[in-house]
């Protein structure tokens, strides 16, 4: 398995700071549930309990006193700032939900024993959140099917879940391409003859992401896989986590090509929150694991979101915690700043639209790098005249290293094509960073040799 590291200083290089390896994690962790004598999860299988879209937050949980769980929805209308009142969704032996979002359609999967056995059940909502359809059972079979997890991109749903119809757990998937109107058959993808369980999906375009843990090593260890033609063919397992401690429960989440992960586990005597990503659609991985949760008591079954970079949090994570007691477990959330790949880690500049375009991408060795400097941007508000910009256009690898100064001068308002020989790089994925001014844009490239 390849790991990379990928912190991004502009003004010292690479720097490996254990407290913010990935930027920005927003503190005090925000409790959302007051429930002092019930229990609230969310998904065992750390599923995306937690979706996004624009500014609009989506959460569902778990709710268990003594008798059969219920499945609650609580939803935020301004990236998590505020939270509306919670809202019940199910009556019934409800467990272990999952939600994702693309547009105003709301999916929502979970494990369900109504009928004696354990399947899994789906329903939607088609107007982000205010009202709810009517439940529907997705799989049928003697065996367990348990812990499912939904993505959606566009009119794609995908759910994978856990499932012993064979005589041991194994992940399951299947989809559908209407939005959820009809589904099509199961599929295993997993043979490993141990434990593979709690697994959750992501997806982004074409490409679908699965992670889930996994005892085939001997040890608790967290795996990966993906399909890049929308679950039609998967590549083989990679394995992510390598540690004596047990690692537990992924969630997975992505935007664009970088790839979020979280999970719990033991490895500081006390189950906590960790993190890692990958910023070139799962191909390579952080070196170091970042532990994001430090509270006395267990914090564990995490669930992560994240949303567009245009926004100031992109990154959601929802979990359940025990801080406030071993016997009163409640929802907790936090977010992260934003920040689009190793190369936007310097908050000083704001993101526009300064019309930067590649052309062709991908490219074999020669590609046009062309980008625009509005009239409004050279403006001095005090005199009204134009002024020239202090303008950089800089090439840098998935770690943060610059590799190819294009552009460091001052210029006038309008439309430059810069172009970019790449005879001296390798194979792989580059980010362009254009800075005029306080304004900044970046694009990715993939360099194809």
């Amino acid at each position: 398995m390849k790991r990379w590291g990928f912190l991004f200083a502009e003004s010292c290089g690479i720097v490996l700071v254990a407290c913010s390896l990935y930027g920005q994690w927003e503190n005090p962790d925000k409790r959302l549930t007051v429930y002092p004598s019930h229990v609230d999860y969310g998904g065992y299988n750390n599923a995306w309990t937690i979706a996004v879209r624009d500014t609009m937050v989506h959460i569902v949980w778990e709710h268990r006193n003594i008798g059969p769980g219920e499945l609650y929805y609580i939803r935020s209308i301004n990236s998590g700032s505020s939270f509306e009142p919670d809202t019940q969704l199910t009556t019934r032996d409800s467990h272990f939900p999952s939600v994702a979002v693309c547009d105003s359609i709301v999916h929502i999967v979970w494990q369900d024993a109504r009928d004696g056995n354990p399947e899994i059940y789906y329903k939607r909502s088609v107007d982000d959140g205010e009202t709810w359809g009517d439940d529907e059972m997705l799989t049928n079979d003697l065996a367990d099917s348990e812990y499912p997890s939904v993505a959606v991109s566009d009119s794609i749903v995908h759910i994978v879940w856990q499932d012993d119809r064979w005589g041991n757990y194994e992940i399951y998937y299947k989809r559908s391409v209407d939005n959820g109107e009809t589904w099509g058959g199961d599929e295993r993808l997993t043979d490993a003859l141990a434990y593979s369980g709690y697994p959750s999906v992501a997806v982004s375009d074409s490409i679908v992401h699965i992670v889930w843990y996994d005892h085939r090593d001997g040890n608790e260890e967290i795996y990966y896989n993906r399909s890049i033609d929308n679950g039609m063919l998967w590549y083989s397992d990679e394995r992510i986590t390598d540690d004596l401690a047990a690692s537990y429960n992924p969630s997975i989440a992505v935007c664009d090509s970088i790839v979020h992960i979280v999970w719990y586990d033991w490895r500081d005597n006390d189950e906590e929150i960790y993190y890692n990503r990958s910023v070139n659609d799962g191909e390579t991985w952080g070196i170091i694991d970042e532990r994001i949760t430090d509270a006395v008591g267990k914090s564990h079954y995490v669930s992560v979101a994240c949303w567009d970079c245009s926004y100031d949090y992109d990154v959601h994570i929802a979990w359940t915690d025990e801080r406030d007691g071993g016997n009163n477990e409640e929802i907790y959330y936090k977010r992260h700043k934003c920040e689009g790949s190793n190369v936007e880690e310097d908050y000083r500049f704001k993101i526009t639209d300064l019309g930067l375009e590649v052309h062709p991408n991908p490219f074999t060795q020669r590609t046009v790098i062309s980008y625009q400097l509005p009239e409004e941007l050279s403006t001095n508000n005090s005199t009204g005249f134009f002024e020239q910009q202090l303008t950089t256009l800089k090439i840098y690898d998935i770690t943060g290293r610059i590799v190819k100064t294009l552009v460091n001068k001052e210029k006038s308002a309008g439309c430059y094509d810069v172009s970019f020989d790449t005879q001296e790089l390798t194979t792989g994925i580059y980010f362009v960073k254009l800075v005029v001014g306080d304004y900044k844009e970046i694009k990715k490239l993939i360099l194809m040799k």
